[in-house]
């Protein structure tokens, strides 16, 4: 019989408080995404120039000392990363100054403009003002006069929208490299084509819609952009979430669902600034909350293509210290262009991995490797099975990621040589083991 000193006890108890307290601290985390960033929220209008010399106004949004219009620059963050925002069929931009002050207090300017809000819009129009208001912060970043002055983050511009305007960053991004990210509430079919212009999309994109949305359906909308789209691709569908529920007020025409509006809007808060944490200000602690299962909740169900396949998606592996036990899993290039990837493993204090290789070559599309983990114990666990979180990130662009999860599950000599004597009249038993104990006569190789 095993017996263990005070000092092993004290220091497997202290090794399950870390694991349990990180794990805490990443779902508060998570949820802090939601409420109010370190900043407080200001805006202000601004007049936007057109390259025919015609203007139109926008309201913009940014990290204040003091929340309200026209209230003072807080550039304690800066430069921060710009995101351009499109408003809804007949809707002001005030019906989204939640949302829009929400992303100023996590450090970012929000420029929304208010052309293309009468009966008649032309899509295409309200696109290339959205564009071209990423030109305005560009030209206030450049100039020595403007309270802007190097303030903004030029190489970090990301498009949002809701609605028609959510259909007009679809045309916008497909048309301006300068766009990094895009995420967009409900966003509709537009004239010309936001479905058609998908492919042309190079950045990654999430399309938050609404379960119960009657006006801009997600299965005649969001689902056939999604469809349409490359990778990385994302389609959270909020549960019972609403067309009108991603505005502050109902206008008229409005729908509802069966959700209360600001538990809608507090998803899409969480879903948007995780995203663009991640995107834009590269924030990597936020990969789960887009790529892992943080992302999904009681509220949140999705579809997601990283572009990253990995198999199997998860898998159980007995473990015999002192023991070589191996395991393998295949990653295939999904995307549309070649790509190396790199494989990492969550932090976590019990197991060490050996892993071969720890980055591919470069994958052509469709092409696959097989990466193999060599799992050694570091130290003593009361705990008989270990759940790794193993991802795969891609090298382009250091942020998309796809993950598994592998159980390692820790057996004892009697327990392995019974799984290896099985094996002998049974083989499959000892397959799913994938047990390699070189003590016995028999094994599975």
């Amino acid at each position: 019989m095993n017996t263990f000193s005070y000092k092993e006890i004290f220091r497997a108890s202290l090794i399950l408080c870390l694991v349990f307290c990180s794990s805490v601290l990443v779902s508060a985390q998570g949820d802090s995404l939601s409420q109010p960033g370190r900043h407080k929220a200001g805006y202000r209008s601004v007049t936007v120039t057109r390259s025919n010399a015609t203007t139109f106004t926008a309201r913009l949004y940014y990290p204040a000392t003091t929340s309200g219009q026209n209230t003072t620059y807080d550039g304690s963050g800066a430069p921060y990363p710009a995101i351009t925002f499109g408003h809804g069929f007949f809707q002001a931009v005030s019906t989204y100054q939640s949302t829009l002050e929400h992303l100023a207090t996590h450090g970012y300017f929000v420029i929304a403009s208010n052309s293309e809000s009468g009966l008649f819009p032309s899509h295409q129009n309200f696109a290339n003002d959205l564009r071209t208001c990423l030109d305005y912060l560009t030209l206030e970043n450049s100039s020595s006069t403007s309270a802007l002055f190097n303030q903004v983050a030029i190489n970090r511009f990301g498009a949002s929208g809701h609605s028609m305007g959510g259909g007009a960053s679809i045309l916008a991004a497909s048309q301006d490299t300068r766009i990094k990210a895009l995420a967009n509430l409900a966003a509709a079919e537009t004239n010309p084509s936001a479905t058609a212009a998908m492919p042309a999309i190079a950045a990654p994109l999430m399309l938050i819609s609404g379960g119960a949305d009657t006006i801009v359906p997600v299965s005649s909308n969001g689902q056939l952009m999604y469809n349409a789209a490359g990778t990385a691709k994302i389609l959270p569908i909020i549960q019972g979430g609403w067309h009108c529920g991603f505005q502050d007020a109902n206008g008229f025409g409005c729908d509802s669902g069966t959700i209360p509006r600001e538990h809608q809007l507090r998803e899409s808060r969480r879903l948007l600034t995780a995203f663009f944490n991640l995107y834009l200000v590269r924030t990597e602690i936020n990969w789960k909350q887009v790529w892992g299962s943080e992302l999904q909740n009681s509220l949140v169900s999705s579809q997601s293509n990283s572009g990253i396949e990995m198999s199997p998606t998860s898998q159980t592996v007995a473990v015999l210290n002192g023991a070589e036990t191996a395991f393998s899993i295949s990653i295939t290039n999904r995307g549309s262009v070649p790509e190396s990837y790199l494989i990492l493993v969550d932090q976590q204090r019990v197991w060490d991995l050996d892993i071969n290789p720890e980055q591919t070559i470069l994958l052509q599309p469709n092409q696959s490797k097989t990466i193999t983990f060599v799992p050694r114990r570091l130290r003593y666990s009361p705990q008989l099975n270990t759940m790794l979180l193993i991802s795969t990130r891609k090298v382009s662009d250091g942020l998309t990621r796809s993950f598994v999860n592998v159980t390692l599950q820790q057996v004892t000599p009697e327990t392995a040589k019974r799984y290896s004597d099985e094996n002998c009249v049974k083989r499959q038993t000892a397959s799913q083991i994938l047990l390699r104990n070189r003590g016995s006569k028999c094994y599975d190789k």
